[in-house]
């Protein structure tokens, strides 16, 4: 029988073997930490604070497997603290597996239904799942509960934001920023300086984000986010130098070193983001995001020991963001190699993994393009508007030499090359009166852009859009890119887009090009005068005669420059960056044909049309 006086002993001796692990874990050792852990917890099996640690210490180190089980153990053993059942469902989520999730926190809510932290976990959960009218609902009763917890009204803030209910969010935080009593100022300016972005106001943003780094320059996230706003406004320059300094205060910030990669790869300098991403891997032999942008631009040569990793990495047993990093990572490299069997065995594992994630968002598009085309607009062009810049849009799909276009025609030293912007989506959603689509968008470039000449916007998607530019954006032109379907399709395919999720199936990415092409064919007929259509084939076959026709469309002077697009500096911030730094090639034509097998599905549904089956 043990005594009262001997389980306070056995309490303290846990107590201390859990502050030696955390130190171990806090020192980055985490084989002496795993050797504490699992020593203490041989003799003390029924201790909650001692498995509690030990599972948060394993869903640190992403070994969710060994965590669950200590934590469904512990859901068994104390069946009365919730705490267990709320990690649990932490680690189901990180999982993608909502409904298993929300299972868990409701066999919680059966033991504490008023507990305001549990229903906190809720909205979180919801939030993750994107059912943010769910989430809302859930902090609005743990606020109900429990108006005194800043965390809580600093969420409703956040989920607040992803509704795009953005002024009602600044309401609360501007309020809890003039209390003197708060202390959780860095979350809340950190949440304002992001609906300054949301709103595009940047400097302001800027402003708070530097305000961040000086008051609190003991931690990383004013650095890190400061970095962020650079790459967002493309100011590469300044986010190299805040990057260099937080990393000079941080060293072992591996999120600054994926920023300073990341950066270094957009720059075109690819020695410095491939150093960048092998440093990561150093630190962290288990980013997977790494290996994955290192596939993208590096063979590995030199660095076998890495590689062999890679390849011998049992992807089954990763969470679902390092899986497909992984599959993406092996899918590039075995195409490389040119053993394409293996590349589509991975390729297929990646997306489908990856709509897991994010379901696909093609019948979204399909949806909005055809709400565009239902609109009543004139053919006529609306000869009232007076424009002497030129506008130039480029259109097509993804992965359609886009990138290549677009860094020939900015070798023209009076283009401003605006990259794939949102601004005529934006300006939509934002006048009353369609007349005003042209002023609104032109504001926007104003305030954003130096003044030039010619202006390039490269929203691929803006190709629903024609009718409106042929009406009312005068000297306006339309550069239409296109691939071979299937080149077009696998190149799709082979890229982890990760804002363009119908490009995780094959047969989205088909539907959505035949839809494309249709709707392209249809517009040509009525607006054709201000189009050009663009083969990425014939560019890079014979770019002599095809890079002067453009340039001769466009009424450009010609100048030789505008056949070496590879020596073009600027900076490229889509997924061809490395791609458009090499000289003009054609190897990548008609390599669909190694990958036959997979892509049947997708040439069925291109087939099905008879002018893209001549084009196949």
């Amino acid at each position: 029988m043990i005594n009262k006086k001997d389980m306070i002993l056995n309490e303290l001796e846990i107590t201390k073997k859990i502050k030696e692990a955390k130190k171990f874990q806090k020192l980055g050792n985490f084989k002496e930490a795993e050797k504490v852990y699992a020593g203490a917890l041989r003799n003390n099996e029924n201790s909650f604070d001692l498995i509690f640690s030990y599972a948060l210490f394993s869903k640190d180190l992403k070994n969710f497997v060994f965590a669950k089980k200590l934590l469904v153990s512990l859901t068994k053993k104390f069946p009365s603290d919730i705490k267990s059942f709320i990690v649990l469902s932490e680690i189901l989520a990180t999982e993608n597996r909502f409904s298993e999730a929300e299972q868990v926190l409701l066999l919680a809510k059966k033991i504490a239904p008023n507990n305001s932290d549990l229903l906190y976990n809720f909205s979180r959960l919801y939030w993750l799942g994107k059912s943010f009218e769910l989430s809302l609902k859930y902090i609005n009763k743990a606020i109900d509960l429990n108006k005194n917890i800043d965390i809580y009204k600093i969420f409703k803030a956040d989920v607040l934001i992803s509704k795009g209910q953005i002024d009602e969010s600044l309401s609360i935080l501007e309020e809890m920023k003039r209390s003197e009593k708060n202390n959780k100022q860095l979350q809340i300016k950190d949440l304002i300086s992001r609906i300054n972005i949301r709103k595009k106001r940047f400097k302001d943003a800027e402003k708070i984000l530097l305000e961040m780094v000086y008051e609190y320059n003991h931690l990383e996230i004013g650095y890190l986010n400061l970095s962020d706003l650079y790459f967002l406004t493309k100011e590469l320059d300044k986010g190299l130098d805040i990057i260099n300094k937080g990393i000079s205060k941080f060293p072992d910030c591996i999120p600054l070193y994926k920023n300073l990669a990341a950066i270094y790869k957009n720059k075109g300098q690819f020695n410095k983001a491939i150093e960048s991403y092998l440093l990561i891997l150093k630190k962290n032999k288990l980013d997977f995001l790494s290996y994955y942008e290192l596939s993208t631009i590096y063979d590995f040569k030199e660095h076998k020991d890495d590689l062999n990793r890679l390849l011998n990495t049992n992807i089954n047993k990763l969470d679902l963001s390092s899986k497909i990093y992984a599959a993406f990572a092996l899918a590039n490299i075995f195409h490389k190699k040119k053993e394409y069997d293996k590349a589509s065995f991975f390729l297929k594992i990646a997306n489908d993994e990856s709509l897991k994630k994010s379901k696909s968002s093609y019948e979204l598009r399909i949806k909005n393009a055809e709400f565009i085309r239902s609109i009543d607009i004139k053919k006529s062009k609306c000869e009232n508007i007076i424009n002497s810049e030129q506008l130039i849009f480029i259109i097509g799909m993804p992965r359609s030499g886009s990138t290549l276009l677009e860094n020939i025609l900015s070798l023209n030293n009076q283009v401003v090359d605006m990259g794939e912007i949102d601004f005529l989506e934006e300006s939509l959603k934002e006048i009353k009166d369609i007349k005003d689509i042209f002023s609104a968008y032109k504001y926007k470039v104003k305030n954003r852009f130096k003044a030039a000449s010619f202006f390039t916007d490269k929203n691929l998607f803006n190709f629903v859009y024609c009718p409106i530019i042929y009406r009312y954006f005068p000297n306006a032109k339309i550069i239409h890119c296109m691939r071979n379907p299937m080149d077009n399709i696998l190149s799709m395919y082979r890229t982890n887009f990760r804002n363009q999720s119908f490009t995780f199936s094959l047969e989205d990415i088909a539907k959505m090009y035949v839809y494309h092409f249709d709707v392209m064919n249809e517009y040509k007929k009525h607006y054709g005068e201000i189009i050009f259509e663009y083969s990425y084939e014939k560019l890079v076959q014979n770019p002599n005669e095809e890079i002067p026709k453009i340039i001769n469309w466009l009424g450009w002077e010609w100048d030789d420059a505008y056949l070496s697009p590879h020596k073009n500096k600027r900076n490229v911030f889509t997924a061809s960056s490395s791609q458009v730094r090499k000289k003009i090639y054609s190897s990548s034509i008609r390599v669909w044909k190694e990958y036959e097998r997979l892509l049947t599905p997708a040439i069925d549904i291109v087939k099905s049309n008879e002018l893209l089956k001549k084009r196949i």
